[in-house]
């Protein structure tokens, strides 16, 4: 079991909060492409992720696309979950995990009772709200401004290797369009010597 250590507001509390935080939680263990909740639903306790990956989307009304909103990684809460428990509103996305994950669930009267007796938590909610803000704004920047060639070129030097695994359907996940699209336009990319398509993974020249 991995603790919260991985939160760095955790490393600041005295023995007695983080006893009471942990006296609060409810540790589980999920697998991949577990849902923990849909787009829609009304949320009653908050996930600390604390190993593993979460993939928060968002669909069109007759879901027939999707647009990842976020990914969340360990030592993150998710600000949909959260705003939806605290607010008592429909959350805004679905939430999948994207590996086995670890994690701790936290009710709502905790969460509130925490955020306002330790100013610490309600620090790290606030500067996680502001990351994840920032982060929301550089991908709506990337889809309004960048063409989707581009886009895929960035992702696949990012990784900073001459391959990179993945397959056309997790690409398109990535970015926020269709298999269908992506493929075609990995078929223009190879065409024009910028890559080669394998089996599982792509080449960059």
């Amino acid at each position: 079991m991995k603790a919260l250590e991985v939160y760095p507001f955790f490393l600041t509390l005295s023995n007695e909060e983080k006893e009471r935080f942990y006296a609060s939680l409810r540790y589980v263990t999920l697998p991949k492409n577990t849902i923990l909740h849909y787009q829609g639903d009304i949320c009653k306790e908050v996930l600390l992720l604390v190993k593993g990956e979460i993939r928060l989307y968002t669909q069109a009304d007759n879901f027939s696309e999707e647009v990842t909103l976020y990914t969340l990684k360990s030592g993150e809460q998710c600000l949909a979950n959260t705003a939806s428990v605290l607010s008592h509103s429909k959350t805004i996305g679905t939430a999948v995990t994207t590996t086995e994950i670890e994690a701790y669930l936290l009710a709502e009267n905790d969460i509130k009772k925490f955020m306002q007796t330790i100013p610490e938590y309600q620090e790290y909610i606030m500067n996680l709200y502001s990351k994840k803000m920032v982060d929301l704004t550089m991908m709506i920047n990337r889809i309004k401004f960048k063409n989707l060639n581009e886009r895929i070129m960035d992702f696949l030097h990012e990784n900073e290797k001459n391959t990179v695994s993945i397959t056309h359907q997790n690409l398109a996940v990535k970015m926020n369009t269709s298999r269908s699209v992506v493929s075609r336009v990995l078929k223009k990319l190879e065409h024009n010597g910028e890559l080669i398509l394998h089996h599982g993974y792509i080449e960059i020249v």
